[in-house]
Order: C-alpha cells, then sequence, then structure tokens
C-alpha cells in the first residue's frame, strides 16, 4: 500500500518541507515540497503544520499539504495501474505539476542545468574578483550545449547527472571522434566541460555519479603539431617589397607587429597608436584581463615610422588568417612539414586533417603568439616571456610551446657545453698571460 508522510531538517529558519513516498519494499523516496515553515509551527510526529493562532498562514500551508499529497497519490494510482515507472522523475514531476512550476525543466537532468550554468556565467565572481566571463567563453558553452543536445538526440535519451558514468563516457567520446569527426584534444575539451558542470552542480547539492571525479574519467590528448616562424623566416617578411600589392603590404605589418608581441588576433588588430608610450606598448588582454606592456621591437618601430606612427590599416581576423598565408606563400616559405589543415566535411562542417602541407598552407593567426614565444624561450627568463604571453604557470607556458622533458635536458646540456668551453679558454688564455710573464 502507498503511504506519503512529511518531515523536516534541522532547525533552522525557516526550514523546508520534505515527502518520502513508499510503496511496499521496493519504492521508497524522499523529495523536496519547496515549501518553507519555521520550525516551531512544524509537528513532527504528526507531519503537518500546528494549528495555532499565531501562525497565521497554518490553514494555506497545509492546505497545500493536502493537495499535493492527493495528487501524488490519485498519480501514482493511474501511472502504477497503467505500467508506468515510479522513479525519481515521475515523482519530480508530479510535484512541479501540483505547484504549476515548468516541468520542462529539471535541474537533476545535465542538459537542463548545463543551460541554466551558461545563463548565470554572467554573474559568475572569478577567483579574480572579476564578475562575468568573455563571449568567447560564453559561446564555447553554447557548443558543448549543443553537442551533448546532438548527443542526447543520436542516443534517443536525456542523462540525468547520475547518468553521467563511464557508459557516458565511452559513448559520448565515441560519438564525437566517430560521428561528429573531433581530434582527440578537441574532444577532450569537450569532456573536460562536462566535468566542470558536474562539479559545478554538485556545489548546490544536486546528486551526481561520483565515477566523474576518478581518474578514468579523463580527457582525451594526443601531439599537436604546430608551426612557428623563425627570426630568418620573419626577417625575409620584413624585407619583401609588397608595395605593388596594398592588402598583403597591410597584412605583413600586422603580421611582423605580432611575431614581435606575442598578443592574440584579438587584441592585435585592436591596437591603435594609443597603445603606444613612450617606446612600449600597453594593452590589456581581451581574454584575461591582464595588463601587457612590452617594448617596441626594431622592426615595429620602422613600420610604425612608415606609417607616420599609426598601425596598420584596420582588417577582420578572416582576411588576416587568408592574406598572411598568401603573404608567406609569395616570399616562399615552402618546405613541407607535419600538420593539419582545415578540410571541408559538409556544408559549414570542417574539420582538421593531419597530413604533411607546405608550411604556408598552415600558417593562421596564432602563429604570431607561438612564434614570439618558441624564439625568446632559453634567451629570456622564462618569467619574462610568461608575462607578454599572459601564461599563469610555467607548465602552461611550456605544453604551449610544445617543450618535453627531453627538450628541456637538451637546453641545461647546451649550457653546461658553453660553461666547460669557458672553463677551457680561460685556462688557455692564463697559461698564455703566464709564458709571456
Amino acid at each position: 500500500m502507498a503511504s506519503l508522510k512529511y518531515f523536516t531538517k534541522g532547525n533552522q529558519n525557516p526550514t523546508t518541507i520534505y515527502l518520502r513516498f513508499t510503496q511496499g519494499r521496493k519504492i521508497d523516496l524522499k523529495r523536496s515540497t519547496s515549501l518553507l515553515i519555521d520550525p516551531k509551527y512544524w509537528n513532527s510526529d504528526k507531519g503537518a503544520v500546528k494549528q495555532i493562532s499565531e501562525f497565521q498562514d497554518k490553514k494555506n500551508l497545509q492546505n497545500d499539504l493536502n493537495g499535493l499529497r492527493t495528487t501524488i497519490l490519485n498519480s501514482f494510482n493511474d501511472h502504477y495501474s497503467n505500467g508506468g515507472i515510479i522513479n525519481s522523475e515521475w515523482l519530480n514531476l508530479t510535484i512541479k505539476c501540483y505547484f504549476n512550476q515548468n516541468s520542462k525543466t529539471d535541474l537533476n537532468y545535465f542538459l537542463d542545468y548545463s543551460k541554466y550554468y551558461k545563463e548565470t556565467l554572467n554573474t559568475k565572481v572569478q577567483i579574480s574578483g572579476k564578475t562575468g566571463v568573455t563571449e568567447n567563453t560564453l559561446k564555447r558553452y553554447t557548443t558543448i550545449i549543443n553537442k551533448v543536445g546532438a548527443f542526447e538526440t543520436n542516443q534517443k535519451k536525456p542523462y540525468t547527472f547520475e547518468q553521467i558514468d563511464l557508459k557516458f563516457y565511452k559513448d559520448f567520446k565515441n560519438y564525437l571522434i566517430n560521428v561528429e569527426k573531433l581530434n582527440l584534444n578537441t574532444t577532450g575539451r569537450y569532456i573536460n566541460y562536462i566535468k566542470t558542470i558536474c562539479i559545478d552542480a554538485k556545489k548546490y547539492g544536486i546528486k551526481i555519479n561520483p565515477v566523474v571525479l576518478n581518474g578514468e574519467f579523463r580527457a582525451t590528448k594526443e601531439k599537436v603539431s604546430f608551426i612557428t616562424l623563425n627570426e630568418n623566416e620573419i626577417e625575409t617578411i620584413f624585407k619583401h617589397d609588397f608595395s605593388k600589392i596594398p592588402y598583403l603590404d597591410n597584412a605583413r605589418n600586422w603580421l611582423i607587429i605580432g611575431v614581435w608581441t606575442g598578443a592574440r588576433v584579438s587584441d592585435l588588430l585592436r591596437f591603435t597608436r594609443n597603445n603606444v608610450n613612450n617606446g612600449f606598448i600597453e594593452y590589456t588582454a581581451q581574454k584575461t584581463g591582464q595588463k601587457i606592456i612590452l617594448p617596441l621591437h626594431p622592426q615595429v618601430k620602422e613600420i610604425l615610422k612608415n606609417l607616420n606612427g599609426e598601425f596598420p590599416r584596420a582588417i577582420s581576423s578572416q582576411n588576416f588568417n587568408l592574406y598572411i598565408k598568401t603573404v608567406c606563400s609569395e616570399v616562399k616559405i615552402n618546405e613541407f612539414v607535419d600538420g593539419s589543415k582545415n578540410v571541408k566535411l559538409k556544408s559549414k562542417v570542417w574539420r582538421k586533417e593531419k597530413g604533411e602541407y607546405k608550411k604556408h598552407e598552415l600558417v593562421s593567426s596564432h602563429i604570431c603568439r607561438r612564434s614570439f614565444a618558441t624564439n625568446h624561450y632559453g634567451k629570456l627568463p622564462t618569467p619574462v616571456i610568461m608575462a607578454v604571453t599572459g601564461h599563469t604557470t610555467e607548465r602552461m607556458f611550456l605544453n604551449y610551446i610544445g617543450k618535453t622533458p627531453k627538450d628541456n635536458a637538451n637546453v641545461l646540456n647546451e649550457f653546461w657545453q658553453v660553461q666547460e668551453l669557458k672553463k677551457s679558454k680561460k685556462s688557455k688564455l692564463d697559461i698564455v698571460k703566464t709564458e709571456t710573464a
């Protein structure tokens, strides 16, 4: 026989009224009614509101509890007799319907909570104290919401947080790789987003599957091949005469400024003469909010001098990406290198395809930032380079420029060899000095 009892937890004022629905030994469900009461007006023995004169809302609150009880029991009888499943989802929906709550939204479901999470990002206070996130962050969460929605359509089922388990992990990963044709690193980022949202939900009392927090629910990774421009190539681009092709001349100038400032394209293409102060470029990075100051490189100084102190003509990031490929092709940066190139799969869908390509084909706006970091690594203290690139940890920075433990060992080996050579030269000089004397 089905039964329903109300109860409260603790003595906090106000406190929430909960219900416990049982039927035999197999069904035992507990849920919040969302109704609140001062504990001193609650009769724990009877599981009901105390009918005392000082509590003016006693009748309305008890009527709500009585009505909810009747609705749940009637729903059970109807649902159970027709072969329906009696579970948490059924109870949640019944409670929502009684209180005319939006039955389309249930924060116990991953997708519903993800939408709520994204909607509240603009009011989220960061560790730095800053409120809100960038437009790019919002776009990233829109993308993950769309990917999860497409996955649920593919699986023909919605997922609660408790269903985000290792089977979900494997199925979602396989879907992204085999259906969406995404690479392992992009797939890994989506898995990390899943973990972030699960952890946030847990903070607000939503029960998640503990497997999300163990080592098996990890992001996929693969080594990335990326290209940079070395100092000789930059010099060649800088000296090339593009005066007969103005749009390439303009793109070349932006490229040179980019490789000597290490700025993200979202910051680079916004530079104006107002960013220059006493021989230094000063700006606040859009992505991180960090204040960055660095001196003007001689090549940048020459470009600004030729433009009467102005930066090159404004250009969109899309055109910049397109034109600098042509710039590098014109100066014959044609060596074959390993990398990934965007290939069109279908209308509006592009994916990276690994292969060996001419270097200029792989050039994109990100080459500016990576070239700056790579060309200065080992020549300047790493913290100095990080202050320009905006990386907050050395581990992130070394991963960004693709440095491995073997690379670091080689740097140390070269340093020791130089020190040994210095000692050898000093010894010879000392001997010559003694013989002369």
